[in-house]
């Protein structure tokens, strides 16, 4: 008997504020839409961040996966990916830069432990040719401060080819010229 009552006194009060509502929108729309607004975008900012934050943790995923770090749940991802981040926190003792052929300012530098390499946005260095996977390869830091480059076109994908010789896996030596699709990279890499 009381939860009827509730019902019925929210259905009641639901009912006033879409009427005050009405009344306010008839009075001044444009200042009903700014107020609606103020409570909408807050909102999807909120989905949006999430969405980003959900895109980023597959992504970590997959390179974790390609560098041979196949977590199997989802704590596993979480302590590796902590690791992971730890592990860049640490000073490097060497550093690695990529220069795209082509592309207007200058190397980029390998930040991080991972670098992912593909067209789709989420990766870390984007490639806007049609001939590079989604997710088309991975440059790690190694433990003794190299940097090997991995194969993740899969099947499909054009491959990686290093000095114009394909490869699955190679370490990269200061120099090389990585080619991925028809874009070209050049590897430097000095101490620190």
């Amino acid at each position: 008997m009381y939860t009827g009552r509730l019902v019925e006194s929210f259905g009641s009060l639901l009912g006033h504020l879409f009427a005050l509502i009405a009344d306010a929108y008839e009075r001044a729309p444009i200042l009903v839409l700014a107020l609606s607004a103020l409570l909408v975008l807050p909102a999807a900012a909120l989905i949006s961040l999430a969405a980003q934050s959900g895109q980023r943790l597959v992504s970590r995923t997959i390179a974790l996966r390609a560098a041979g770090r196949t977590p199997q749940t989802e704590e596993e991802i979480m302590k590796q990916m902590i690791d992971l981040d730890a592990a860049t926190a640490a000073a490097p003792q060497s550093q690695g830069w990529l220069t795209v052929e082509g592309r207007p300012g200058g190397p980029m530098a390998l930040a991080g432990d991972i670098i992912r390499i593909g067209r789709q946005e989420d990766n870390d260095i984007r490639l806007a040719d049609r001939l590079v996977q989604r997710h088309h390869a991975v440059i790690e830091r190694t433990a003794g401060e190299a940097f090997t480059i991995k194969d993740i076109s899969g099947q499909d994908g054009s491959g990686v080819r290093i000095n114009g010789e394909p490869k699955a896996e190679a370490r990269l030596a200061d120099g090389d010229v990585i080619e991925l699709g028809r874009t070209r990279l050049k590897f430097e890499n000095a101490p620190v």
